[in-house]
């Protein structure tokens, strides 16, 4: 037993006493970054083997609904259970949407097994960042930082060769079931160190199932949104999803056992700017996610797997800037890299718009990386200051409800780029076999990554709100025993 993780000043994340969270860290992102891209890759394997060309969508959209849901819940669920038990239960439930989906005889219950995987998925990569900001003092959440950024990198670069491999010479089935070592040994370093729940005096409140349904309801209304081809009905869609996501914001913030913490999106403090540029850049980026992979096949008549890699280049930039970054200590210094990192996001969209339009593939490749520079010299510091500046006694929920917003911001891009892509005819003219014709991809493509550089201009602007004070008392933390 250790009765104190930060009994060495300089001890550093791979040290005996940060070891554990350090593990975690790594089987939690290296499993949710690894299961999110080989998705992309063994889809169309799962359809051709199972059928049901018609539902493919939602092996994506019912893993984003579950992994928002359950990263909402993973603060409130932490202050109410502890984090052992939490965490356990999640990585069984990780294992069983593994081996649901790798045993699956049709496509509706692999839908089913990656609902499972993202509320488990949602919960632990949410838990990951609480325990960091529990048990890791401030000095060390650079370093941690910068190794999620590294597990990213290594897992777009690695993930989609993995899995040609694997659909290829073995089965998509191989994809599923790989999870269940990475189960077991989270479940042996959450049993071993994580602290046991701790017993309140005051009367259990009930649980707000309320307003966790009226969250699920509206993810659910806007994961219909992938499969819209009608411009009025998919705008209703948006703008119902939209309403119900404000109410269950509004029902939140008056409540007094909270999933977010308290003036979340406020514009007063650097926790809200912070938590508001994290959302807009989530909703920016998904315009490029969505459909830069088929503008750069139909516009270059580029392989799916060259594709790939190209956009790719923006996570490897991503990590580079996130090294640079991650060492700034100074807070006029992160400021700066933040307001930096945001500009860069804008101009790196103009570029890839431009360079779409006109047809400058070494354009594009430029665009995509200086917007990668500009996600990993803005975001990890944009954590930071989430972590170091939420109220201790919300500090739990703030940790948490950072990985869902951005998977909420996700969807909701998502759902305004299928309406960008129809309203500007991007599907126009395609024949059998072909994604979009060169002229749509050209002109439509272009236009959709213009309407979503809108975003991170919102966030340059915000960023320019940030200031040198801190929202509550800077200190460096103490972490807390590891039992």
């Amino acid at each position: 037993m250790l009765t104190t993780a930060d009994t060495d000043p300089k001890a550093g994340i791979f040290s005996t006493a940060f070891l554990p969270i350090t593990l975690m860290n790594i089987l939690v992102v290296t499993s949710h970054a690894v299961n999110g891209f080989i998705t992309t890759v063994i889809a169309p394997s799962i359809v051709v083997d199972l059928g049901g060309r018609e539902l493919m969508f939602w092996l994506f959209a019912l893993f984003q609904v579950g992994s928002i849901s359950a990263g909402v819940m993973a603060g409130n669920f932490k202050v109410r259970f502890g984090a052992r038990p939490i965490f356990v239960a999640a990585a069984t439930l990780l294992a069983v949407g593994s081996i649901m989906g790798g045993l699956a005889n049709s496509l509706a219950l692999v839908i089913l097994a990656r609902g499972l995987q993202g509320l488990a998925e949602g919960m632990l990569i949410s838990l990951v960042y609480v325990v960091i900001a529990d048990h890791l003092p401030a000095r060390l959440l650079p370093r941690i930082f910068a190794l999620s950024s590294t597990l990213w990198s290594v897992a777009a670069a690695a993930t989609p060769l993995f899995a040609g491999l694997l659909t290829q010479y073995v089965s998509w089935r191989v994809a599923f079931l790989f999870n269940l070592p990475l189960v077991l040994i989270l479940i042996l370093l959450a049993y071993k160190f994580l602290p046991k729940a701790t017993q309140s005096a005051d009367e259990p409140k009930p649980f707000p199932v309320r307003r966790l349904l009226l969250l699920v309801a509206a993810l659910l209304i806007t994961g219909f949104a992938g499969q819209m081809t009608n411009t009025g009905l998919l705008a209703l869609i948006i703008a119902a999803s939209s309403t119900l996501m404000v109410v269950f914001a509004a029902l939140d913030q008056k409540a007094a056992e909270r999933f977010m913490p308290p003036n979340l999106f406020s514009l007063r403090t650097n926790m809200g700017r912070s938590f508001t540029m994290l959302g807009l850049f989530s909703i920016g980026a998904s315009g490029r996610t969505v459909y830069i992979v088929a503008l750069l096949q139909s516009i270059w008549f580029m392989s799916p797997l060259a594709a790939g890699y190209t956009a790719a280049s923006l996570a490897f930039s991503w990590t580079l800037a996130a090294w640079t970054s991650n060492r700034i200590e100074r807070m006029s210094l992160r400021i700066a890299f933040i307001r930096m990192g945001a500009t860069l996001i804008m101009t790196g969209g103009l570029l890839s718009a431009f360079a779409v339009w006109q047809g400058y593939f070494w354009l594009v490749l430029a665009g995509l990386i200086t917007t990668g520079l500009g996600y990993g010299s803005s975001s990890p510091l944009i954590r930071q200051i989430i972590i170091t500046q939420s109220p201790r006694q919300h500090k739990s929920i703030a940790s948490g409800a950072m990985t869902p917003i951005q998977f909420t911001g996700a969807v909701f891009g998502a759902a305004i780029a299928g309406f960008c892509a129809i309203a500007f005819g991007l599907f126009d003219g395609a024949v059998a076999g072909e994604i979009f014709t060169v002229e749509a991809a050209r002109n439509a493509g272009a236009a959709l990554l213009m309407v979503f550089t809108a975003f991170p201009a919102l966030g340059v602007l915000i960023s320019l709100g940030l200031t040198t004070t801190p929202d509550h008392e800077e200190v460096e933390q103490e972490s807390e025993a590891l039992a």
